[in-house]
């Protein structure tokens, strides 16, 4: 794709771990670094890209670890990604966004210049970006950029803070009509133990929800507990032909639900996780949605037309729509890309 602003040269720098220690130098790249199968690694280094304490790499040479390993990544292909950022507000200290989805929000694996970060720094010139909250690549909705570190960090401080004076609201549209108006998921993200994704988590509800030392630990000794409220606000079907594709009007016969998520903890793939679990999988959602091999394809490019189908939308239908923290006199919100007209 071309990209909307000049892109940078990637290069990455990285001191190999101790568990590292009796590696070869390919082993441990195709482990470690997976954006990259073990072929892709071999003839990177057959190029050059790839250095160990300044000498030239060799794909069989065993690590001690605390080496230095540098790739020179220039020509590595970047998947295609949305920029489609609408700037809500900008003041002296910050930026208020509305990301879209299929947008990363800073450097990961194959994405570097296909980044917001990147358009961050290349299309608005900021030499400093401090992510106060951050999205997944294909959760769309409301970033709040700082533009130095007093501010980030006031901003991050309450952004976290379990206060209740700070609102983080997001829209999820699920497969399901959920039979609750109301409901509060309290309970732990774990690994999910029945997937063959190793990153998928589930959630497990405390089912006895008085003193600590009554409740029972699970056996994932990782697990973190995680709780969010839910609130029903309709429900909706697919577009028929004619109408506007993608976006799910209001139904009361339909068997999508639209809820409203306020996260009261901050975990990785919480709000997703927990619907998947309890049995309301995210529409679109390529992992915690209605097949979790969808994901394994997704990562391989090898979807069929079947699995777009199943999978009723390009991106995940979650979305930071509201964003208050009155502190520092901030509030927005930005509509959905799933609805017909904002919650219409």
């Amino acid at each position: 794709m071309i990209l909307p602003f000049p892109p940078m040269e990637r290069t990455v720098q990285v001191v190999t771990p101790p568990d590292a220690a009796g590696s070869s130098l390919l082993d441990f790249l195709t482990l470690r670094y997976n954006y990259l199968n073990r072929e892709q690694w071999h003839q990177e280094i057959q190029r050059g890209n790839l250095f160990l304490d300044g000498a030239a790499a060799q794909e069989h040479t065993p690590l001690r670890g605390g080496e230095v390993l540098f790739f020179q990544a220039g020509d590595l292909e970047e998947q295609e990604v949305s920029f489609q950022i609408q700037i809500l507000e900008e003041q002296e200290d910050y930026l208020l966004l509305h990301k879209p989805g299929n947008l990363p929000c800073h450097p990961a694996g194959r994405f570097f210049n296909h980044t917001l970060w990147a358009w961050l720094r290349q299309a608005r010139h900021l030499s400093h970006i401090h992510f106060v909250n951050r999205l997944d690549r294909e959760t769309s909705g409301i970033v709040l950029v700082g533009k130095n570190p007093r501010f980030a960090a006031t901003a991050a401080k309450l952004f976290h803070s379990l206060c209740g004076e700070t609102q983080k609201k997001y829209l999820v549209l699920v497969h399901g009509r959920v039979p609750w108006k109301h409901y509060f998921a309290n309970g732990w993200l774990m690994k999910d133990p029945h997937s063959p994704v190793e990153k998928k988590r589930c959630f497990q509800p405390i089912l006895n929800q008085g003193d600590s030392d009554v409740v029972e630990l699970p056996e994932d000794e990782e697990a973190v507990t995680a709780q969010t409220d839910f609130r029903l606000l309709d429900y909706r079907r697919p577009p028929t032909p004619g109408e506007p594709p993608g976006r799910f009007p209001q139904d009361e016969q339909g068997n999508f639900s639209l809820l409203e998520a306020t996260l009261h903890t901050g975990r990785t793939h919480q709000i997703r996780a927990t619907l998947c679990s309890l049995g309301f999988p995210v529409v679109g959602d390529k992992l915690y949605g209605v097949d979790d091999t969808i994901f394994l394809r997704f990562a391989t490019s090898t979807l069929s037309p079947q699995d777009w189908q199943r999978l009723l939308l390009p991106t995940q239908a979650l979305h930071a729509w509201k964003l208050a923290i009155p502190r520092l006199k901030i509030q927005a919100t930005a509509p959905p890309p799933f609805l017909p007209h904002g919650l219409g």
